[in-house]
C-alpha cells in the first residue's frame, strides 16, 4: 500500500471518528458541534424534497445544487452531508498530490529538451547550413515520451514524490480544516474544484507542441472554475491570475502600453477561458432563475454583495457594521473604501505572480489570504480558502526558520482564541464584550498582514527544482 493510501485510510477513520463525537457533543453541550449552517442547507434540502423552493428556509443563501446534494439528509440520515464533505477533503489532498507530482513531470521535459538540445548542438557546431536545419529538424521531432525517459532520474522522481505526500499530509492533518468539514461546511466543495481548475491551468504548457491539448485543459480550466464560482463567489478573484497567466506577454510587461496589449489582444487561450467561464456561469444561472426566479439571484447573489454580519464575523470592519446595524440603506461611499484596499492588493499581485507555474500558485495562495483578511465578513470556513492552497506552495519556503514556523500558526490561532474567547461571553453568558471583540478582530488582521508579510519575505520558487 502506498504511502498516501495509508494517510487517506488514517484521515477517513479520524473524520469518522469525529462525526460520531460532533453528534454526542450536540446532544449533551451548550455550544454544538454542528455548524448552524449545517442546518441550514438541511432544511434547504427538505423544502427541495417536498417540491418548494430551497430559500423557503430563511437564510438559505447558497447554490440549490448544495441543497441537491444533501438530499440524503432528508431520506437516510442526518450525517450524509458530514460525509460527503469529508469525502471531497480527502480529494482535495489527492488533487494536491497531482499537482505538485505534475511539477515534476514538467520539469523533466523541460530539462530533457534542454539537455538534447544542447548536446546535439555542440555536436554539429561545425556543421554547414544544411547541417543546421537537419539539426533543427531533429529537434523538433524528438517525441515527449523519448525526452521524458532518456534524461529520467529515480532521485528527482523520489523528491517530487515526497514532496506530493508531504503537501497531501499538511492538509489531511490540518486540524482545523478537518473539524470545519466534518461540522458540515461545504466549502471543501468549492475548494475541491478550485484546485481542479488549477490542475488543468498548469497543464497549459507554451510550446508544447500540442495546441488542441492545450485548448481542452483551458476549457476545462474555465468550466471548472465557473462552477467555483457559481458555488461561492470567492475564486472569481481569482480570474485575472488565470488570464494573464495565459498571456503570451506575461514575461514582457515594461508599461501601460504593454499592458493593454494583454488586455485589449488576447490569445486564443485567454478567450477560450473567458468564453468557458461565461457559459458554465450562463447556464447554472439560468437553470436556476427559471427554477426559483429573482430569489435565487437575490439570496444566492446579490445579497453577499450587500451583507451586514454582526456576530460570528472575526473582520476587522465588524464594530463599524454592528455600529450601523439599525441603518437598513446600503452605504456605497462605506463599500468602496472597504473593498479597495483587498481589490487594490489583488491586482498588483495578478500582475505580479503570473509568470510561471510556480508563482501563480503562490498568487492564488496570497489572494485567497487577503481576499479574507481584508473582507468586511470573515467567519471560520472561510480560512479553508487559503488553507487548500498553503500545500501547494509549503516546499517553496525553504528559507524560513524553525522559530518563524512556530510562531505564525501560534499566533494565528491565538488571535482566533482572543476573538472567540470575546464572543463566548457575549453569546453564550450575555456580557457586553463587543468593545473586546473589536480589539480582537484589530488584533487578528495585524497578526495575518504579519503572516502574509513573512510569507512574500521567504517565498522562493527556486526550491521546487530537479537537481
Amino acid at each position: 500500500m502506498s504511502s498516501l493510501k495509508k494517510h487517506l485510510l488514517y484521515s477517513i477513520v479520524i473524520r469518522l471518528l469525529l462525526i460520531a463525537y460532533g453528534e454526542v457533543q450536540d446532544q449533551i453541550s451548550e455550544v454544538p458541534y454542528t455548524d448552524i449552517d449545517y442546518r441550514v442547507v438541511t432544511d434547504g434540502a427538505r423544502h427541495i424534497y417536498n417540491g418548494r423552493s430551497p430559500f423557503n428556509r430563511h437564510t438559505y443563501r447558497y447554490t440549490p445544487l448544495l441543497a441537491i446534494f444533501l438530499l440524503p439528509n432528508i431520506y437516510l440520515h442526518r450525517c450524509f452531508g458530514k460525509i460527503l464533505f469529508a469525502a471531497f477533503d480527502l480529494v482535495i489532498a489527492v488533487i494536491i498530490k497531482l499537482i505538485i507530482v505534475d511539477e515534476y513531470h514538467l520539469l523533466v521535459s523541460a530539462q530533457s529538451n534542454d539537455d538534447i538540445k544542447a548536446k546535439m548542438e555542440k555536436k554539429f557546431s561545425s556543421s554547414n547550413g544544411n547541417g543546421a536545419s537537419k539539426i533543427k529538424a531533429r529537434l523538433s521531432f524528438v517525441s515527449k515520451k523519448e525526452t521524458a525517459t532518456k534524461w529520467f532520474s529515480t532521485s528527482d522522481r523520489m523528491k517530487f514524490e515526497r514532496m506530493g505526500n508531504f503537501a497531501a499530509y499538511v492538509w489531511l492533518y490540518n486540524p482545523l480544516t478537518m473539524v470545519i468539514a466534518t461540522r458540515g461546511n461545504g466549502d471543501a466543495i468549492t475548494c475541491a474544484l478550485v484546485l481542479l481548475s488549477i490542475y488543468y491551468l498548469l497543464k497549459v504548457q507554451e510550446n508544447a507542441g500540442n495546441e488542441k491539448r492545450n485548448e481542452k485543459n483551458v476549457i476545462m480550466c474555465g468550466i471548472l472554475h465557473g462552477l467555483a464560482i457559481h458555488f461561492r463567489l470567492y475564486p472569481i478573484f481569482f480570474s485575472l491570475a488565470y488570464y494573464m497567466y495565459l498571456s503570451d506577454i506575461k514575461n514582457n510587461i515594461d508599461g501601460i502600453s504593454s499592458l493593454f496589449k494583454c488586455f485589449l489582444q488576447p490569445n486564443r487561450k485567454q478567450v477560450l477561458l473567458i468564453v468557458s467561464v461565461l457559459k458554465m456561469l450562463i447556464f447554472t444561472t439560468g437553470v436556476f432563475y427559471l427554477l426559483y426566479n429573482y430569489e435565487f439571484l437575490y439570496e444566492s447573489i446579490i445579497y453577499h454583495f450587500v451583507r451586514k454580519d454582526t456576530r460570528h464575523n472575526f473582520s476587522l470592519y465588524f464594530y463599524l457594521q454592528y455600529l450601523n446595524s439599525a441603518s437598513l440603506r446600503v452605504n456605497i461611499i462605506e463599500k468602496l473604501l472597504t473593498i479597495m484596499p483587498q481589490l487594490v492588493l489583488i491586482i498588483l499581485i495578478s500582475f505580479h505572480f503570473c509568470r510561471t507555474r510556480q508563482t501563480i500558485q503562490f498568487a492564488l495562495l496570497l489572494i485567497s489570504f487577503i481576499m479574507v483578511t481584508y473582507n468586511t465578513v470573515i467567519t471560520s470556513q472561510y480560512f479553508v480558502w487559503f488553507l487548500s492552497l498553503l500545500p501547494l506552495t509549503v516546499n517553496n519556503f525553504r528559507n524560513l526558520t524553525l522559530r518563524q514556523v512556530i510562531a505564525m500558526p501560534s499566533l494565528w490561532f491565538i488571535g482566533q482564541g482572543l476573538w472567540l474567547l470575546a464572543a463566548f461571553f457575549l453569546e453564550f453568558k450575555g456580557i457586553n464584550s463587543f468593545d473586546f471583540i473589536w480589539l480582537a478582530s484589530v488584533i487578528f488582521f495585524i497578526i495575518n498582514v504579519v503572516i502574509v508579510q513573512i510569507l512574500i519575505e521567504n517565498y522562493d520558487d527556486s526550491s521546487v527544482r530537479l537537481k
